[in-house]
């Protein structure tokens, strides 16, 4: 897949490609920083379980893809995970680099791979879950029409608090109707 684009907007702003190995350098720098572990609620990674983390992906048949800018710069990864053809559902995921995060790049992508998401792979369901502090996704999300199906109350432990989690789905037929 060279490129894609979304017919939601943001055409250009970001380009989907094939998430390669020489990536994983960068995609450790971004998993392990602060604010990252934060929003995620874990513990750093070593190279190696970075490693370990992105073959395992791709042994469970995700649809792991980079990010790149208007520059053609690595930015971030996205993906869907969880693909149940049978139930037409995935989750996604996203994680951009700490320079690229708040400049209308999250939208574009997430904008794109729903796409792909519905379109391409003709599922009905695109969802995830965020934890309640985050509230810079949970306004991405909802840009791009996921809606918030449910919480666990105080679910995720970080910096010594516990935090709400949030379900969030898009269904195809509010895709559509955009």
């Amino acid at each position: 897949m060279d490129s894609v684009s979304s017919p939601h907007g943001d055409p250009g702003r970001v380009r989907l490609r094939a998430f390669e190995p020489e990536h994983i350098k960068e995609l450790h720098r971004w998993l392990n920083d602060p604010v990252s572990i934060e929003m995620v609620g874990r513990t750093p990674l070593t190279y190696e379980q970075t490693v370990k983390h992105v073959e395992k992906k791709r042994q469970n048949g995700d649809l792991v893809l980079a990010i790149a800018n208007e520059d053609d710069q690595l930015i971030g990864w996205i993906f869907l995970q969880h693909i149940e053809y049978e139930h037409g559902r995935a989750g996604i995921g996203i994680l951009l680099s700490p320079e690229a995060r708040g400049r209308g790049y999250g939208l574009s992508a997430m904008r794109q791979m729903v796409a792909i998401g519905f379109g391409q792979l003709r599922l009905n369901k695109i969802y995830l879950t965020t934890r309640g502090i985050n509230e810079q996704a949970i306004g991405l999300y909802k840009k791009v029409g996921f809606v918030v199906e449910g919480q666990l109350r105080k679910h995720g432990y970080s910096g010594g608090q516990y935090y709400d989690t949030y379900f969030m789905g898009l269904l195809a037929s509010e895709w559509s109707a955009d």
